[in-house]
């Protein structure tokens, strides 16, 4: 596959009169800024001299991280233009760092930035699942990693990439009965819990700022299941439903500590297991960092529609979002 090679190299010679790329910062907003968590979570794991953060785009705006100069690359997504993605890539730019833009529609953000990179919407049925904003992410800090330090695994990447939307239409085909009973079951619910660990963080984040809370008007804490045992299971009862997601990967043995707790205190408990969705078609030294990648297309597209049909609440109503000034 190998899509960015090119423009990997051209971004590390640049930084080479500086010293070399040091650090890699991932802003945007929403779901886009969710859909960055995969690429962010494999460098973490993976790199030793690239340091990752990510960032919400006003944030990135108010207050920039020390590291963004000549030794960073900011790489930015929005779909349509986001206006506070828009002004990061300025802000980044006026600091001297490298800008990467993601995006579907042109706007002030591929104005701004160095280098642009279309991408297919996840909402979207046709959009194949390597050319989503997270796939093409974590594409590229793959790539990245690579050429700045070397990455073993790097063909076991590119070949999953290359399977990945046949797992993606297997997968979505396998849920849609599952989807329909918790579409069901949790229809007149106004809070439902989220939960996630690791690689699957991002996805739970997605699954509750945007398909729950933006689109359903529903309340939906997002809680770390390492972090459900210090604070959030007390709230636990057999009236809370929690959805849950169980990753595949070295933090497995965390959500699965706290489903067992789930499904001893609680009753009304839903899973989505990556291993159900066959994420172990892909070899296991980095299918890891693909939970992501089938998670979240998978929630939007799957159980999200089928929520919203059983509500009779159409997925794209908003009450503020692009109505009123904010």
């Amino acid at each position: 596959m190998m899509r960015y090679q090119k423009l990997v190299q051209e971004i590390l010679e640049k930084a080479k009169p500086a010293g070399g790329l040091h650090s890699v910062v991932w802003v945007a907003c929403g779901g886009s800024n969710g859909g960055f968590y995969a690429a962010h979570y494999f460098l973490t794991r993976e790199s030793k001299t690239l340091n990752s953060q990510m960032m919400t785009s006003n944030e990135f705006n108010l207050a920039p991280p020390a590291c963004c100069g000549e030794n960073c690359l900011v790489v930015l997504c929005s779909m349509r233009g986001t206006p506070e993605t828009c002004r990061a890539a300025h802000t980044a730019s006026s600091m001297g760092a490298q800008t990467v833009a993601l995006y579907v529609q042109e706007s002030d953000l591929t104005l701004y930035s160095d280098h642009a990179i279309p991408y297919e919407s996840i909402a979207e049925d046709a959009s194949r699942a390597e050319n989503v904003n997270s796939s093409i992410a974590l594409d590229l800090a793959a790539e990245l990693l690579a050429a700045a330090e070397g990455y073993a695994h790097l063909d076991k990447m590119e070949e999953a990439f290359s399977m990945l939307d046949d797992i993606y239409r297997d997968a979505c085909e396998y849920c849609v009965p599952r989807a329909e009973e918790f579409a069901g079951e949790c229809s007149r619910d106004k809070v439902i819990y989220v939960m996630g660990s690791g690689p699957s963080m991002g996805s739970a984040y997605i699954f509750s700022i945007c398909n729950l809370m933006e689109m359903q008007w529903v309340h939906s804490p997002t809680v770390n299941c390492g972090e459900f045992f210090h604070g959030p299971f007390e709230t636990l009862d057999r009236t809370l439903p929690v959805f849950l997601l169980l990753s595949e990967g070295r933090t497995r043995p965390m959500d699965e500590r706290a489903l067992e707790f789930l499904r001893k205190y609680g009753q009304r408990i839903y899973v989505l297991d990556a291993k159900e969705l066959g994420i172990n078609r892909i070899a296991d030294q980095v299918n890891e960092y693909f939970n992501h990648l089938l998670f979240s297309p998978v929630l939007n597209n799957v159980y999200l529609r089928r929520l919203a049909e059983t509500r009779k609440h159409p997925y794209t109503h908003r009450r503020y979002m692009w109505k009123v000034a904010y």
